[in-house]
């Protein structure tokens, strides 16, 4: 009998199937990675964005993971006033770098995917280093990308599903597969993302975006208040709506948001002490002024009107 040139069906188990693992938070799967990339001698040095926060409760879900890694050479890249990659600085560093091997870790943050990753990607895989994105508010925005650059990445779950904990991690290329990850296969955890409805969840956050979005633009709050992000392009799940303050204390309006029964978060109210100098007076500059509204699939998009509202008045008072 003739060999088969193309079966009827696919037989392949293997070749597609996902390597994606739990964790009890995206900080675990994130030290889990790096800490077998170190082990296996893959990476020496490590860029990170100059956007990264902390809290005395809750620590740096990003610096705190990497600050108890061992063997490994930390520096950062500078970003854009819209908490882009500034191209420019990350392009220099980059090509600056000797025989080191190298990991570079970019953070779409609330949800925003990075717009030059593909041309960072070419860079940084063109010098034979890895590229590893944090998704922690981006679990719905992966789903929707075209297109995927990074070799692996990580995902906070109980930011984008109604669980008290849970992180993920996730491995896209080859080379990371057969490493010794310490995390359960995610589809046969108790906490499984795919038992929601990702689509319909995506939907609502994108629709609660727009609904602010066009309150911000028919109310007067420019005197006030700004968005961080200009608008929302397509395949973006926002986690949240993040806006600038610019009249007012924000910490105070933190505050009283919250007690009026408006669930508005601050990411990042404090960044870490390597990034409090000159270099990146960007990042210090937004962490002061943050504010993020919620667009997640519980809100009532009845209230946003009112949230606004309240938003001004308490911008005027804290003046």
């Amino acid at each position: 009998m003739r060999k088969l040139l193309i079966n009827k069906i696919a037989t392949n188990y293997t070749e597609f199937r996902n390597a994606h693992y739990y964790y009890n938070s995206a900080r675990e799967g994130m030290f889990d990675l790096f800490e077998n990339m170190i082990n296996e001698g893959l990476i020496e040095k490590l860029f990170l964005p100059g956007y990264i926060g902390w809290s005395p409760k809750e620590g740096s879900g990003i610096f705190d993971p990497i600050n108890n890694l061992k063997g490994l050479e930390i520096e950062y890249y500078k970003l854009n006033e819209d908490l882009s990659v500034n191209f420019q600085d990350i392009t220099k560093k980059i090509e600056n770098i000797g025989e080191e091997k190298f990991a570079v870790l970019i953070v779409n943050y609330f949800g925003f995917t990075e717009p030059c990753m593909e041309e960072i990607s070419i860079i940084v895989h063109g010098k034979s280093g890895w590229i590893v994105e944090d998704n922690a508010h981006g679990f719905f925005t992966y789903q929707m990308m075209p297109n995927r650059y990074s070799d692996a990445t990580f995902f906070s779950l109980h930011k984008m599903f109604p669980l008290k904990d849970g992180g993920s991690l996730y491995i896209k290329n080859k080379s990371l597969k057969d490493l010794h990850y310490k995390g359960v296969d995610l589809c046969s955890f108790k906490h499984n993302p795919w038992e929601f409805d990702i689509q319909e969840i995506s939907a609502i956050r994108i629709e609660n975006y727009k609904i602010i979005e066009k309150l911000i633009n028919q109310k007067d709050v420019n005197n006030y208040f700004v968005p961080l992000k200009t608008f929302l392009d397509t395949n973006i799940v926002p986690q949240t709506f993040p806006i600038l303050i610019k009249v007012g204390d924000r910490n105070k309006i933190y505050e009283l948001m919250n007690n009026e029964g408006y669930g508005v978060v601050s990411l990042y109210h404090t960044l870490i002490e390597p990034l409090m100098f000159e270099d990146y007076n960007e990042s210090i500059k937004i962490s002061k002024c943050i504010l993020n509204l919620p667009v997640h699939q519980d809100t009532d998009s009845n209230e946003y009107s009112g949230m606004i509202d309240m938003l001004i008045n308490f911008c005027k008072e804290t003046m």
